[in-house]
């Protein structure tokens, strides 16, 4: 279940992250509330996650707020993408270097910015 707000009052749209959200795989997982933070409205975790844990055992990262008030709940995970270092919503801290080859591994790619927008002249 995707939330529509998140504890500190930023909204983001599913797979922000992503530098191309066509371009990339999602697959159905999991998501335990130990994973979960609280908000105003119960527990979840957030979308930019990266999953099941930072380090080498990551396998991907989550794409929309899953809540886990009640309890583990059904999430999706993308695990294979473009993604965009500056627009992880969560502490880029979490790119560590053995997060960073774990998800490389998977099919995962990583641009420091935004690409810039070239227009041909006229």
């Amino acid at each position: 279940m995707s939330m529509i707000g998140n504890s500190n009052g930023k909204v983001y749209a599913p797979g922000y992250f992503l530098l191309h959200d066509e371009d990339c795989d999602r697959e159905t997982r999991n998501i335990p509330a130990s994973m979960g933070v609280d908000g105003k409205d119960g527990k979840y975790v957030p979308m930019g996650t990266v999953y099941p844990a930072v380090g080498a055992s990551a396998t991907g990262i989550v794409y929309e707020d899953v809540d886990v008030t009640n309890g583990a709940s059904a999430g999706s995970v993308v695990t294979r993408g473009t993604v965009i270092k500056s627009r992880i919503p969560l502490s880029v801290e979490q790119l560590t270097a053995s997060t960073l080859t774990a998800l490389g591994n998977k099919g995962f790619k990583f641009v420091d910015a935004d690409p810039s927008v070239t227009r041909p002249y006229d």
